[in-house]
């Protein structure tokens, strides 16, 4: 009954929008601390469903200034047009699950401004421990299909489902450095991403109206790991210069 639950749930879950759909079972989390365990939201979980959008254009990513919302498990004063596919996807499955009588949440992935400790999960940590791929030299979850241009989210759920194999090697980042190169505040040299100089970087959040804002995306457009699509310098958009 579970593996066809399980079974059900992927095609459910691929019907209504998304590419990759992983099972990581409940232990699998107590390597985090107890606030980053999908235990903190849904004491009564088993099974995490993780769940991968491909980034097939770079303009997913665009960022736009909108009212503060609570949508796709995390508090913001913007949102993505990825957000929203992935938030559709979410909602739905944990309704049908609801209907079923499964306790299904949306787990968060970020503090909010009131709390800082919400019980967020780690969200590429998850896509590892659910089988979706590794994380590679450039920070981020590398998937064989669609390598890191994916996005992700996830649900926690009542019922206990048999989850799927994670992977053990990284046959692709071995001798590539195409990432630690490409980066140009060079946020990932000697093997260690430097957070605060990513988000420095002039790319990061280049504002292209008063009300949208695109993020840089040079170490996922340069990683050759996966299928190719259009990456955000294909655009030939000239980013708005602020006067403020």
């Amino acid at each position: 009954m579970q593996a066809s639950l399980g079974q059900e749930i992927r095609q459910m879950s691929m019907k209504w929008g998304a590419d990759l759909v992983g099972f990581a079972s409940i232990e699998q989390f107590d390597r985090f601390p107890a606030e980053n365990r999908p235990t903190y939201t849904l004491p009564s979980a088993q099974t995490v469903i993780v769940i991968g959008l491909q980034m097939v254009d770079p303009l997913l990513d665009l960022w736009l200034h909108a009212p503060p919302t609570t949508g796709a498990g995390r508090f913001s004063t913007g949102r993505a047009f990825e957000d929203e596919i992935l938030r559709v996807v979410c909602y739905r499955l944990a309704l049908a699950l609801f209907k079923r009588r499964i306790e299904a949440k949306v787990l968060p992935y970020g503090p909010t401004p009131e709390k800082e400790h919400n019980g967020f999960i780690y969200l590429k940590d998850a896509g590892v421990l659910a089988g979706l791929g590794v994380i590679g030299k450039n920070n981020l979850l590398i998937t064989p299909d669609f390598g890191p241009r994916i996005r992700l989210r996830a649900i926690a759920i009542s019922e206990t489902l048999p989850t799927s194999r994670m992977m053990t090697d990284n046959p692709w980042c071995a001798t590539c450095e195409r990432c630690i190169q490409a980066c140009p505040v060079n946020a990932l040299q000697g093997g260690k991403y430097n957070k605060e100089r990513c988000l420095t970087s002039p790319d990061h959040k280049r504002p292209l109206s008063p009300g949208a804002e695109l993020w840089c995306t040079r170490c996922s457009c340069v990683c050759p790991v996966g299928s190719r699509v259009p990456c955000d310098d294909s655009l030939k958009i000239q980013p708005l210069h602020r006067t403020d």
